[in-house]
């Protein structure tokens, strides 16, 4: 009874891990300051670190686009990112290696079945701020669509520039069947976890020039 009760505990504490609260972080190389939460998904301390950087100049229920920053431990088989902060129903951002060790970024959506293409939200991959070594592979990216998107009843949400939202990851050890596609299956994810982003820190003066600046290094739109 004991060790059942136990690992019940630490299967519900695994798969619903809690993220740290937001923090500012400037990248020098990138040139952007990221308000970025460190998202645990093994007990042992490991996790991933999520970044976002967003213009200065937004409004409040209004789109705009993204840079995206994301550090991965190699053990990782495939994560992503909600951003409504929901498993289905908001724009998805499904990541992992592909076979040549690159990232693969997969724009998807998801209902009541596994996530599927979703074409409306764009990312583009920068090749500065993209890099690995021995233990973590990160990517920087330019999110176009991620932060409006119509709901069932064709209301229209936000991601608010000017507060906290709420953002989901899940996390999976297995690579996608097919890791060169960007439209691979994906295995059903082992852990996932919410946390309110603070998106008021993630606000740049001069995005626009950094992102054209970044674009000169051609990226790969997936």
């Amino acid at each position: 009874m004991f060790w059942n009760l136990l690992f019940a505990v630490f299967v519900t504490l695994l798969r619903s891990v809690s993220a740290a609260e937001s923090v500012a972080v400037h990248d020098a190389e990138t040139g952007f300051t990221y308000s970025q939460n460190f998202a645990l998904y093994k007990l042992d301390g490991r996790g991933i670190t999520f970044r976002i950087a967003i213009p200065i100049n937004v409004s409040s229920n209004s789109a705009y686009n993204a840079v995206v920053q994301v550090i991965i431990p190699n053990d990782v088989g495939w994560a992503g990112l909600a951003w409504g902060g929901l498993m289905t129903k908001n724009p998805l951002m499904v990541f992992w290696r592909g076979s040549n060790n690159q990232p693969v970024l997969s724009s998807r959506w998801a209902n009541h079945t596994p996530p599927q293409p979703y074409t409306t939200t764009t990312y583009t991959l920068f090749e500065t701020g993209t890099k690995s070594n021995s233990t973590h592979w990160q990517f920087t990216a330019l999110c176009t669509g991620c932060t409006s998107w119509a709901s069932d009843g064709g209301a229209v949400r936000y991601v608010q520039p000017n507060g906290s939202n709420r953002l989901a990851f899940a996390y999976g050890p297995t690579k996608p069947s097919n890791p060169s596609s960007p439209t691979s299956a994906i295995t059903v994810h082992d852990v996932h976890a919410y946390w309110n982003h603070d998106f008021s820190t993630a606000r740049n003066t001069g995005f626009e020039a950094a992102v054209q600046r970044l674009l000169g290094s051609q990226g790969v739109r997936t």
